[in-house]
């Protein structure tokens, strides 16, 4: 048992060492794919199961008739610890960056084949590159040439998440292919170093007191499987979201397309590594318009025993659209003079980090991040 454990840990380091640690925002996809696309793959591999178990029999025997496939049935839960470790460029050579801890609780429960409820609340870490270290240019509010340069060393840009989602899953079949609909509904909130996320940003040349990490979006996902084995399960889902109200720089509300594959190997009855390759579209209210940001999460699950498990893994990602030209804080506006910490107003551009995250847990693992 230890050795495959060793293994799988030794695989996930070998594999975050030789990746380019541009890890974007990711909490969002995190989040989601645990309450959304882990019980839309739970459905959709049991079904698909039935019917490798029948195309398995000799010719002849009589076969079991095939359920017809659904969703789980009853309750299933997952409750975990986590511990976070930035690495890379993202804390900018600054090495007393720590992450603090987090968990994930998720509850669903089955009515019926057809009809599943299940929410869960995901407190998620990251350390943005582009807050912390370096010096950006000073302007004076009013006007359009800086009048210096401001260091940003000292700020504390620690983020830590925390992400609500609900939703409703059904189960249906066009000819032989089950997919998964799911309308959900998220709520994000956060802390930026240990405070409250009401800051002072400086929007379309005026400051505004926003909540940086709060906002609320409905999406509505279709989960359809395009790969099943004995060894090797794959989904891919897609998800028209909207905003349920804009706030600081986000005025628009068109509907931008999620989009997720998952991607997993079974190499034994305890262990499961998994790859998760998605299109996040982040639209926090400092965003003047949403940010796409192509991501990729892989590592390994490991059952310890029939209740416990533990669960490793490695997130990466970029914007590739980043709000106001660029990552982390462009710019800074002083009100006016004197300039104190009070008068000030960042410009904020796209979030950029890097992060392995370790997890401890009982219950049904999520086996995909969260």
């Amino acid at each position: 048992m230890l050795r495959g454990l060793f293994r799988a840990v030794g695989l996930l380091l070998f594999v975050s060492v030789g990746t380019a640690p541009a890890y974007a925002d990711v909490a969002d996809a995190q989040a989601l794919t645990g309450a959304v696309i882990h019980s839309a793959n739970a459905a959709l591999e049991e079904a698909l199961s039935h019917d490798q178990v029948a195309q398995a029999k000799p010719v002849g025997e009589v076969e079991r008739p095939l359920r017809k496939p659904g969703l789980p049935l009853g309750l299933a839960y997952t409750l975990d610890g986590s511990i976070a470790f930035p690495f890379g460029h993202v804390t900018d050579g600054n090495p007393n960056v720590r992450l603090p801890g987090g968990f994930d609780a998720v509850l669903g429960y089955g009515f019926t084949r057809q009809l599943r409820l299940q929410a869960g609340y995901y407190v998620v870490q990251e350390y943005p590159v582009g807050f912390s270290t370096g010096k950006v240019p000073l302007y004076l509010q009013g006007l359009s040439a800086p009048i210096g340069t401001a260091p940003l060393a000292g700020n504390d840009a620690t983020v830590r998440n925390g992400i609500f989602v609900a939703n409703l899953q059904t189960l249906v079949q066009i000819g032989k292919l089950p997919i998964v609909i799911s309308p959900t509904y998220v709520a994000r909130t956060g802390t930026v170093g240990g405070h409250s996320d009401l800051i002072p940003v400086e929007i379309n040349g005026f400051a505004q007191l926003v909540h940086l990490r709060t906002f609320q979006y409905k999406l509505l996902g279709f989960t359809i499987p395009f790969l099943s084995t004995p060894k090797m399960f794959g989904t891919y889902t897609i998800a028209p979201q909207w905003l349920m109200q804009t706030a600081g720089a986000n005025t628009k509300n068109s509907p931008q397309l999620f989009q997720l594959m998952y991607l997993e190997y079974r190499a034994n009855a305890k262990t499961t590594f998994f790859l998760q390759p998605s299109l996040l579209q982040n639209y926090t209210p400092v965003d003047a318009y949403p940010e796409h940001i192509p991501t990729l999460i892989y590592g390994f699950s490991y059952r310890l025993d029939r209740l416990f498990y533990l669960q490793g893994q490695v997130s990466t990602g970029t914007p590739v659209n980043p709000n106001n030209g660029g990552i982390g804080i462009r710019a800074v506006t002083c009100q006016q003079l004197p300039c104190s910490p009070s008068q000030v107003a960042p410009t904020i551009g796209g979030l950029k980090a890097s992060q392995v995250q370790l997890m401890l847990g009982f219950g049904k693992p999520q086996v995909v991040p969260l």
